[in-house]
């Protein structure tokens, strides 16, 4: 069973909040920040930063960049006004979805002598965002723990960008611990636990192949969050750690809340029960899917219903199924099972046809038909033919040894029955 993800979901969830949270704090802390330094800006540098943050709440872009322009031509700006002033540049481009242009704005930010430490930090968190956005992952995460080195108390969504960043760089054996962190902080903070953090992890997992952790987090989504998806890879998931009564159970699960809806879920059901030896199960479920159209009328799938049949001895359903199965196909191999059994039925003369069918368009072992045809014939007491289809069979290398003693029994037994007068 497959368990093949496309991460990129995750991706573009995560990517969703993190642009939700730039728009909803970017214009705030450029607007907080500069009124905490307020008292050590000059009026005049005070004043443009005033006008461009006006500008930009208007979406008058031309304005806001002509007043932090204008700002940047003065010659004697301190490091803390020059601070100041690249980070309104960092959110004017960012409002504009200039994200680029936004990060080298920052990154200037940074470069200023005696950087307050609160404009530091929001400055650093903030590249980690865009740069996770522009797919900078390594800066991303570099910016990301730097922040987290002396963040004081930072809630989750910092460390599950980090675990997104580490997972983007491949970094798999250190993207959990950040995303387990992100859940331990919410649940300590008692605020849910958001779907698309269990599923990285989930993803995280089922790349580093650590299967009991990858149980534990299936469990919870299945629970929390129950979908198709889920209880498909929880499936799965116990198929790997070799607990085939688990993986039936799951899969099961999955069909009785109505989620395996397409022909080659529900015959994967199906093999899942022949697997656990659950054949009559099985030969039902695919007899009404094949009735109903639920699953497709191929010679794989009627086939599937004879072996189903076959394993729970019910010879007369087996037979019917594989007549259709012979129907859809020209496998002579079909006819080697339907030979076979005719014969468990003690239906020799439908054996013998069924046989010379499979022969007749041809099978991999064909000494084993004529061993059957010559097991079937002298059932029938037809001495003759017996010896002919033992004789053929005798040619063979793999057959020659069976053969050989069925044809002294045969001979033996046909010359008992001539001495005791009895006609065959």
């Amino acid at each position: 069973m497959s368990m093949r993800f496309n991460h990129r979901t995750v991706l573009a969830a995560l990517v969703a909040v993190l642009c939700f949270q730039l728009a909803g704090s970017g214009l705030e802390a450029f607007a907080a920040e500069a009124s905490r330094q307020s008292k050590a800006m000059r009026e005049k540098v005070y004043e443009r930063l005033s006008r461009a943050q006006e500008a930009t709440e208007t979406e008058d872009w031309q304005e806001a960049f002509d007043q932090l322009d204008r700002l940047k031509k003065m010659k004697d700006l301190a490091p803390h006004e020059k601070a100041q002033m690249y980070t309104a540049y960092g959110y004017t481009y960012f409002a504009q979805e200039h994200y680029v242009e936004s990060v080298a704005a920052y990154e200037k930010v940074l470069q200023q002598e005696d950087l307050a430490e609160p404009l530091r930090l929001s400055t650093l968190y903030t590249l980690g965002q865009l740069n996770f956005h522009l797919e900078n992952y390594a800066a991303a995460a570099g910016n990301l723990e730097s922040w987290l080195v002396v963040a004081t108390n930072p809630g989750p969504e910092p460390y599950i960008l980090l675990g997104q960043a580490y997972y983007q760089l491949e970094r798999l054996d250190e993207a959990a611990a950040p995303v387990k962190r992100a859940i331990a902080v919410a649940q300590q903070r008692n605020k849910k636990v958001k779907e698309n953090w269990y599923a990285l992890l989930r993803v995280i997992y089922f790349e580093t192949q650590d299967y009991e952790n990858l149980l534990d987090v299936l469990e919870i989504l299945v629970l929390q969050y129950p979908s198709k998806e889920y209880w498909i890879h929880l499936s799965a998931a116990f198929g790997e750690m070799g607990d085939t009564g688990r993986q039936l159970a799951a899969y099961e699960m999955a069909h009785s809340l109505g989620y395996l809806k397409s022909s080659s879920e529900i015959v994967v059901l199906c093999q899942l029960l022949l697997q656990a030896e659950v054949p009559y199960r099985a030969g039902v479920l695919l007899k009404e899917g094949l009735a109903s159209g639920a699953i497709d009328s191929s010679a794989s799938n009627w086939r599937l219903l004879s072996q189903a049949w076959i394993l729970a001895q019910e010879n007369d359903e087996a037979i019917e199924s594989l007549g259709m199965a012979a129907k859809l196909s020209d496998d002579g191999e079909l006819y080697a099972r339907i030979a076979q059994t005719y014969a468990n039925m003690n239906q020799w003369e439908l054996s013998v046809e069924a046989a010379q069918t499979a022969l007749n368009k041809g099978v991999k072992s064909p000494q084993d038909l004529q061993l059957l045809q010559g097991m079937s014939y002298f059932e029938l007491s037809r001495f003759k033919e017996s010896k002919a289809a033992f004789a053929q069979a005798q040619k063979s290398d793999k057959g020659q040894a069976t053969a050989s003693r069925w044809l002294a029994y045969v001979e033996r037994e046909e010359k008992r029955i001539k001495e005791l007068g009895i006609k065959p």
